[in-house]
């Protein structure tokens, strides 16, 4: 059987930066033209690797720009040493397991390329690559003429000297590469896009990879990853989205955008392939819920969806996750906002006076504190037994935090099952004049209700931030009222927040398949793999999923190193962690267990 040769280009490759431009970052340190100098260089640079300049001219202008000395380039080993691109670091093992296969064949300098690449096992004879030239005084002073690698066509005349007996993959990210394919001396070329990429070599190539893992993945070889993460798309679905893409991108995602305001077959196109979705609660669930697709997990950008769209893709394998406690302080600042405005139309100050909250969970209790600092006496209720913080007082029923506050503020959560809290007969036990704001879900409130009893004083004024309609002004006008909609989310931070959290726990739930703070699946917090392949088994939940599970490994004696198993009315999820190499059978077999819901492996 004929070997394969893994060919790597060195500079934006190898490394995640062009080794000149770092050399120049460290020569030109104390030149007050520098700036100016780096950037000649980066165009030199450009110009050469998309086959716009000869490569000789474009490196001998760049040594000349560099005044660089020979004892710079320790400083810039040192300096490379931590810019091994991401994706080589975590496939360390295929360099060591193949080591007799791949060389480095580099428009750059031995000089800073052999200590590099001797730590990823690529020996001095596996390295082709230029030579610096140095006067006297050890100043880099040119470049080694003779070398077929400082000449027109370096890469091709090199590959045709070598004349390896196999198949040849060429990697790398510049024009220089091509040609090698191009000639002809290459079967396979990949444009490396994982640092940079050059629009004329991504067009030219019949291949991009953009990263390691995808050429491991299309040439069958071992990788870190179970699957290429430059495979995994990301719908990002309504504009307040968009913020999470530098999350998703960073892991190496595919990233795509979709305005709210796009039709049903714009969402189609974009939703087929995708394995992560992203939305705000303004997109139409009935889209979701009803088109086919490959989604893994998804989070919604502000308030839970619907409990049909959780129970939905529960039954489909889809973990569904919420912003839970993003917005956390914003809600806090909201009510005291609105509490502060209501009564000063009132001509009344917030000191001295009695806060009810009903809802103590994050929000709930952070206003709490707040509000104590401000000079109000705290009640609250909550349907769970939650300690109070500071001076803050528990009632045991709805309706005596209704009769012994002047404000009420609602902020309860998900644990009050989206239950219609306050009606007419709540409202009537509330003391005369008081004010109440609802920064809950719409139908925790009775609006109707509210409107008459702010028309005969019962009440003396009304806040809310609406979910699901924008507020209709006029039917309120004359009455002290303060009316938002999506306020709750409305501060930068909060967004920042929202950002942060969606991003990790999906990463998270394709990385671990940790699955905390999911709204669909069974919580579990799940360690980091450890030198070990994970099964995740998603099934319905049914007696006898779990012995099925055992029996085929015991029978592939597959030996397991640790296993966690949750469920909830609807399904179970298994996740099982084995020490040793499995054959695709069991994959298979696991697979077609007939509650099987879904299924995955991770390395």
């Amino acid at each position: 059987m004929r070997p394969t040769f893994y060919i790597f280009d060195f500079d934006s490759t190898f490394t995640q930066v062009e080794a000149m431009e770092e050399l120049a970052e460290i020569s030109l340190a104390n030149d007050p033209e520098k700036e100016v100098l780096i950037e000649k260089i980066k165009q030199l640079t450009d110009l050469a690797m998309d086959g716009s300049m000869p490569f000789g001219k474009s490196l001998k202008a760049r040594i000349a720009l560099l005044s660089a000395k020979k004892y710079h380039l320790n400083m810039l080993v040192n300096r490379l040493r931590k810019r091994v691109s991401t994706s080589f670091i975590r496939n360390k093992k295929f360099f060591k397991e193949e080591k007799e296969n791949i060389y480095i064949v580099s428009g750059g300098f031995k000089e800073f390329i052999e200590p590099i690449v001797k730590a990823y096992f690529i020996e001095p004879d596996h390295v082709f690559a230029n030579t610096f030239v140095y006067d006297k005084k050890n100043n880099i002073i040119g470049v080694d003429e003779e070398n077929l690698l400082a000449q027109e066509n370096g890469k091709v005349k090199l590959l045709k000297q070598l004349k390896l007996q196999g198949n040849v993959v060429m990697i790398g990210d510049g024009f220089t590469d091509y040609q090698v394919f191009e000639a002809k001396l290459a079967h396979h070329f990949y444009a490396y896009t994982e640092n940079v990429s050059r629009q004329k070599v991504v067009q030219l190539a019949p291949q991009v990879a953009p990263s390691l893992d995808e050429i491991l993945y299309k040439q069958k070889l071992p990788m870190s990853l179970s699957y290429p993460k430059s495979r995994i798309k990301v719908l990002l679905w309504g504009e307040a989205c968009f913020m999470a893409e530098n999350h998703f991108k960073e892991e190496g995602y595919q990233i795509q955008q979709l305005s709210i305001k796009a039709n049903k077959t714009s969402f189609k196109e974009a939703i087929k392939d995708c394995q992560l979705l992203v939305f705000t609660p303004e997109a139409r669930f009935d889209w979701v819920l009803n088109e086919p697709n490959k989604l893994l997990t998804a989070g919604v950008w502000g308030e839970i969806p619907t409990e049909k769209l959780q129970a939905n893709w529960a039954e489909k394998g889809i973990a569904l996750f919420g912003s839970n406690y993003a917005h956390t302080r914003s809600i806090a600042e909201l009510a005291l906002l609105m509490m502060l405005d209501l009564s000063r139309n009132l001509e009344e100050e917030l000191q001295g006076k009695k806060l009810g909250i009903i809802g103590y969970g994050h929000s709930g209790s952070l206003l709490s504190v707040m509000a104590e600092q401000m000079g109000l006496e705290v009640l609250y209720y909550d349907i769970d037994e939650k300690p109070p913080l500071g001076n803050a007082k528990r009632t045991k029923q709805l309706s005596e935090v209704l009769r012994k506050s002047n404000l009420v503020v609602v902020v309860a959560g998900m644990r009050f099952d989206k239950q219609l809290l306050l009606g007419s007969k709540e409202i009537k036990q509330m003391q005369n004049s008081s004010i109440l704001i609802n920064l809950s879900y719409d139908e925790r409130v009775d609006e109707l209700v509210v409107m008459q009893a702010l028309k005969s004083g019962k009440l003396a004024g009304f806040g809310m931030d609406q979910l699901t309609s924008v507020p209709i002004l006029d039917k309120w006008k004359g009455l002290n009222v303060r009316l938002t909609y999506r306020k709750r989310l409305a501060t930068k931070q909060t967004q920042i927040n929202i950002s942060d959290n969606l991003s990790e726990r999906l990463i998270s739930y394709v990385n671990t398949g940790s699955s905390k703070g999911s709204l669909s699946f069974p919580q579990m917090n799940l360690p980091a793999l450890q030198q070990s392949h994970r099964f995740i088994h998603i099934h319905l939940n049914k007696p006898g999923v779990l012995a099925q599970i055992n029996g085929l490994l015991a029978k592939h004696k597959l030996n397991i190193s640790g296993q966690y198993l949750k469920t909830n009315e609807q399904i179970g999820y298994v996740i099982t962690d084995v020490s040793k190499e499995y054959s695709e059978f069991v994959l298979e077999e696991l697979r077609a267990i007939p509650e099987t819901i879904k299924f995955r492996v991770l390395y």
